[in-house]
C-alpha cells in the first residue's frame, strides 16, 4: 500500500470512528469511548488490530463492538468476511460491524448474513441515494428592509428617566436648552448601570428591533421599544453622566429590494453517508465542515 493509499485508508477510519461516536452520544450512550487502531488479543492468544472499538456497560452486562472499515473501490470478498468473522470468533463475545464504500460481493453478503456479521456501506451519497429525498431547496427571496438614506432616515428617540428630582431638574434645563440632548449616532451603543456597553452599536441594534415584514412599502413607520436597564451619558450641566434610557421610539421607511433566488444543494453540505447494506436505509449523515 502506498503512502495514498494509507492516508486515505486512515482517513477513512477516522470517519468512521467520528460517525459512530456521535450516533452513540445522539442515542444516549455517551460513556461508550469510541477508539482507533486498537490491539485486542485473542482467545488463542494473538493479537488482532481493530479498525474502531468500543464497549460499554448496561444493565451490568459489558458490551463490545469491533469495526473493520475497507476503503476499497470495489465490492468486498467472501474472503475479507472470513477474515473478519475468524478475528470475532478468536476475541468472542462481542459484535462485528463491516464498513466499505462500494459493496458486497453475493457470496460475503450471505456468509455474513448467516453469521450475524454487520454490513454497512460509508461514502458520498450517489443518485440513486437521492432517490425519494430532497436534494435540492429552491428558495425565492423578497428582501423588505428599513430604508436608511438622506430624503428617509432612521430616526431614533431616546427617553430618559432620571435617577433623582436634582437629576430631574438638571435633565428638564438642559433638555429645553437643547432638544436633541441626546442625539442617537449610528456608532451608539446602550450601556448598564456601570457604564459599560451592553447592546451592538446602533446601526446594527435597530434594525433587529423593526416589524419591517408588517408593513407595506413607504412610511413612515413608528416602532416602541421599551427599555430596562439601559443608560448613556449625557451633559446636564455638571459634565456627563449616566442617565437611565426607558425607551425609544423608531421612525423609518420601508422599502422591497429585488427578489433573487437561493438554492440550497445538499450535494455540497453532505459529505458522507452511513447506510444499512441490506435495508439500503440512511442511519447517518455526515456533513461537509
Amino acid at each position: 500500500m502506498d503512502a495514498e493509499m494509507y492516508a486515505d485508508a486512515i482517513e477513512y477510519e477516522l470517519l468512521t470512528q467520528a460517525i459512530y461516536r456521535n450516533i452513540l452520544v445522539r442515542e444516549g450512550v455517551s460513556t461508550a469511548n469510541v477508539k482507533h487502531n486498537v490491539s485486542i488479543v485473542g482467545r488463542s492468544g494473538v493479537e488482532h488490530q481493530v479498525d474502531v472499538y468500543w464497549e460499554f456497560k448496561q444493565a451490568g452486562i459489558t458490551h463490545r463492538v469491533l469495526i473493520e472499515c475497507k476503503n476499497y473501490a470495489s465490492n468486498l470478498t467472501l474472503e475479507k468476511a472470513r477474515n473478519f468473522f475468524a478475528l470475532i470468533h478468536d476475541i468472542g463475545n462481542c459484535v462485528g460491524i463491516m464498513v466499505t464504500k462500494t459493496g458486497y460481493q453475493s457470496g460475503a453478503a450471505a456468509f455474513c448474513k448467516h453469521y450475524g456479521l454487520v454490513l454497512k456501506l460509508l461514502r458520498k451519497p450517489t443518485e440513486v441515494d437521492w432517490r425519494g429525498r430532497i436534494k435540492e431547496i429552491h428558495i425565492n427571496m423578497v428582501p423588505r428592509v428599513p430604508v436608511s438614506n438622506k430624503t428617509h432616515p432612521i430616526v431614533c428617540k431616546l427617553y430618559l428617566r432620571p435617577s433623582s428630582e436634582e437629576q430631574e431638574v438638571r435633565l428638564t434645563n438642559a433638555s429645553s436648552q437643547n432638544p436633541d440632548l441626546v442625539h442617537a449616532t449610528p456608532s451608539m451603543r446602550f450601556l448598564d448601570k456601570d457604564g459599560q456597553p451592553i447592546t451592538d452599536e446602533l446601526k446594527w441594534w435597530i434594525p433587529r428591533q423593526l416589524n419591517v415584514l408588517e408593513h407595506e412599502d413607504g412610511g413612515p413607520y413608528k416602532q416602541p421599544v421599551g427599555l430596562t436597564e439601559h443608560y448613556t451619558f449625557a451633559d446636564l450641566g455638571n459634565g456627563t453622566e449616566l442617565v437611565q434610557v426607558i425607551g425609544v421610539v423608531i421612525e423609518y421607511y420601508v422599502e422591497t429590494l429585488p427578489s433573487h433566488q437561493v438554492v440550497i444543494d445538499a450535494t455540497e453540505t453532505v459529505s458522507a453517508i452511513l447506510k444499512d447494506f441490506q435495508s439500503g436505509e440512511w442511519e447517518y449523515v455526515h456533513r461537509a465542515s
